[in-house]
């Protein structure tokens, strides 16, 4: 298991479900269906984040000296899904809140946060073992 051969399949994944994104934003824009669009767009803020964190956790583990003589790849994946935890702290806090007082649409924002952190980190442990695999 290599970190560059993780981090390809992981941005080709990212390509390809942001283009879905776009395109679905476009559909549902042009149907007048401007909430449908907008989520579409929170959801690809998301993937957005995860791409630069996948980048950040990649250059971490690679340049890092404190490091050295590790399993790198190790390191990598650890750091990378300690995001999953780290980074939608503030989206749980957020979802709590909108559910104390009943916002909807901020219920509905939140929950999509959250589920689309969840499908990109299954997506990650399934391109990491299968890489594990042929390794």
């Amino acid at each position: 298991m290599d970190i560059e051969q993780l981090k390809a399949d992981m941005q080709r994944y990212f390509r390809e479900q942001k283009n879905l994104m776009q395109q679905r934003a476009k559909e549902y824009s042009a149907n007048g269906q401007q909430r449908e669009a907008e989520m579409e767009m929170n959801r690809l803020d998301v993937y957005d984040t995860f791409g630069t964190m996948l980048e950040a956790c990649a250059l971490k583990a690679t340049l890092n000296p404190k490091f050295a003589g590790q399993d790198r790849t190790k390191v990598f994946c650890q750091e990378y899904l300690m995001t999953f935890i780290s980074k939608p702290a503030e989206w749980r806090k957020s979802y709590t809140i909108a559910k104390e007082r009943g916002e909807a649409q901020e219920i509905r924002l939140e929950e999509l946060r959250l589920s689309t952190v969840q499908e990109i980190r299954n997506e990650f442990l399934r391109i990491s073992r299968e890489s594990e695999k042929k390794g």
